[in-house]
């Protein structure tokens, strides 16, 4: 490549650069308007209505695609702020620990206890906690079953 093409090239990612900080900077103002209006307004600030209400902040009536919010990292962290969803969101996802099995909770078991209580109690279970908590028991119940059938067949001996 001769020195004149390598030149030409320079120019155009220079060129490229500064229309997408451009655009950033446009995406940047519109979006901080948009969120300035909808904490004003009241209304809950999602993706979906950042894009919506941001046509009407917008010169050419655009807006703003969801997926610009996302990949601006400024609008994202003043979204992130102001965003009572994405707040929620976030309290909720807790680190699944790991769920401690003794067999004293499986003995205390009662055929009289109360199923709507144990249901609602396992439905608060994330998807990975009941997942652990059935590989636990049926591992219980496995050995039990073979302790059992052991003895069974030393008692006919």
């Amino acid at each position: 490549m001769n020195q004149s093409q390598s030149t030409i090239h320079s120019d155009k990612r220079q060129w490229l650069v500064k229309v997408h900080q451009q655009r950033r900077d446009r995406s940047l103002t519109i979006g901080i308007q948009t969120i300035n209006f909808l904490v004003e307004q009241g209304i809950p600030v999602t993706y979906h209505n950042i894009s919506e209400h941001s046509k009407a902040f917008d010169e050419k009536g655009k807006g703003i695609h969801q997926n610009t919010i996302k990949r601006n990292e400024e609008l994202h962290s003043y979204y992130q702020k102001h965003s009572r969803t994405y707040k929620v969101k976030n309290t909720r996802k807790k680190p699944v620990m790991p769920s401690t099995f003794d067999e004293s909770s499986i003995r205390r078991i009662s055929s009289e206890r109360d199923v709507n209580f144990a249901k609602r109690r396992y439905l608060q279970l994330s998807k990975e906690e009941l997942v652990n908590r059935l590989i636990a028991v049926e591992k219980y119940i496995a050995e039990n079953q073979e302790r059992w059938l052991t003895n069974q067949f030393e008692q006919f001996k």
